[in-house]
């Protein structure tokens, strides 16, 4: 019994029929879409990662002890959490050096692998009356005081359902949990500066002390300066300084350096992403074309015939573009997801390896991205196949099915 062929079926069919030559073209068309949508993902996530810690850094330079700038910068990319301090009242110091605008400071205290994370957490005490860095975030999340033994957690640290964290042997309370940033703030907890003794007093009791006690209620990491219109950083560095003997061994570090030391790093890594991307994609294209290409000698008789049969040559072009079509959507849609099963599940993981900020961006441009890499497969699948449609119009039929006698 014959079945009966439509004009409509009929791309489905030859692409059925030649599962070799089909097979080949959706691999190629999905390796593709793999590089485009993956690569894309991860320079926009990289780019939100990159704005985000821009806008959580809020000073514009920061005073630390003598050779703890690289620790510093650190806390602010996405380093190994770190303990240090200065042991004396260093704040009031640095406040009487000209061109301060905001002045504030912060504790830093690595915490002992706890219960809450797989890796240890980085304490931050700050004082909300005078911070203007951690507060305002903050504030969009909890609108109350944080209150002494109390915390607020980065968006990474993983809150039991009463709503503790177990540090040190002691449950402390949660009061919020932060939007995520992409940085180390993820994986770290805020308190205020009057809860930092009762951690180091908790410290004492489960392992090595952190700090020295005599310490625990005045030790400062780091003073974060916003400085005053018209001035700039280092020349405010140079007047903090000259102020204090004591000051003249201090470090800095410059918030903004490290951002545009991020952001070149950042823009070298993307144009080789970029020139990827685009070898990749010519040399996808030429394997395409060569497909097509001797795809043409082969089905010389099957287009004479249809043409015999009264096909016109706008319609043997519609089949071979409707081929592409159908090739360029399952490619694309196979290489879209393949992309999606390693970058969403592993987003975590791969910000970590690459060692810069890197934020998920949201599920409606992840949508709008996928509909530009399949439409970017099926596109280059028709361009592909033009090379077929531009052959089929050159020579008459009777030459044609002459040729493959």
């Amino acid at each position: 019994m014959s079945v009966r062929i439509s004009l409509a079926r009929l791309p489905l069919e030859n692409l059925r029929r030649r599962p070799f030559r089909t097979a080949s073209l959706i691999t190629v068309v999905a390796i593709l879409s793999v590089a485009f949508f993956g690569g894309s993902m991860l320079a926009m996530n990289l780019n939100k990662g990159l704005t985000s810690m821009e806008e959580r850094l809020g000073a514009d330079l920061m005073v630390v002890p003598q050779a703890t700038e690289s620790k510093a910068e650190a806390l602010l990319t996405d380093g190994t959490p770190n303990t240090f301090y200065f042991t004396n009242d260093i704040e009031s110091k640095v406040a009487k050096a000209d061109g301060i605008a905001q002045i504030t400071s912060q504790t830093y205290i690595s915490s002992l692998a706890a219960a809450c994370c797989a890796e240890k957490l980085q304490i931050i005490g700050f004082d909300p009356k005078t911070d203007f860095v951690i507060e305002p975030w903050v504030a969009s999340q909890y609108d109350g005081t944080l209150a002494d033994g109390e915390m607020v957690a980065g968006a990474n640290v993983n809150v039991s359902t009463d709503g503790t964290i177990e540090l040190y042997g002691r449950s402390w309370p949660v009061v919020a949990q932060l939007a995520s940033t992409g940085t180390s703030l993820d994986n770290s907890v805020f308190v205020n500066k009057a809860t930092v003794p009762q951690m180091v007093a908790a410290s004492a009791k489960v392992a090595r002390q952190v700090m020295p006690q005599e310490y625990a209620s005045k030790a400062v990491s780091s003073v974060l300066i916003k400085v005053q219109d018209g001035y700039d950083a280092h020349t405010v560095a140079n007047n903090i300084a000259r102020i204090d003997p004591q000051l003249s061994s201090v470090g800095f570090v410059y918030p903004g350096g490290v951002t545009a030391s991020t952001k070149t790093s950042l823009n070298t890594m993307l144009s080789y992403m970029l020139v990827f991307v685009a070898v990749l994609w010519v040399m996808g294209l030429i394997v395409m074309l060569a497909v097509f290409a001797s795809s043409v000698n082969e089905r010389k008789k099957e287009f004479a015939s249809l043409r015999i049969m009264g096909a016109t040559r706008g319609m043997l072009t519609s089949i071979v573009i409707r081929e592409s079509l159908v090739t360029g959507l399952a490619g694309g849609l196979i290489g879209v997801a393949i992309a999606s099963l390693i970058v969403f599940p592993f987003s975590g993981y791969i910000g970590k390896q690459m060692q810069l900020p890197y934020l998920q961006i949201g599920i409606g441009m992840s949508l709008c991205l996928a509909l530009v890499a399949l439409a970017f497969a099926v596109i280059t699948a028709v361009l592909a196949s033009l090379f077929v449609v531009i052959r089929i119009g050159r020579p008459e039929t009777y030459l044609t099915l002459r040729e493959g006698e």
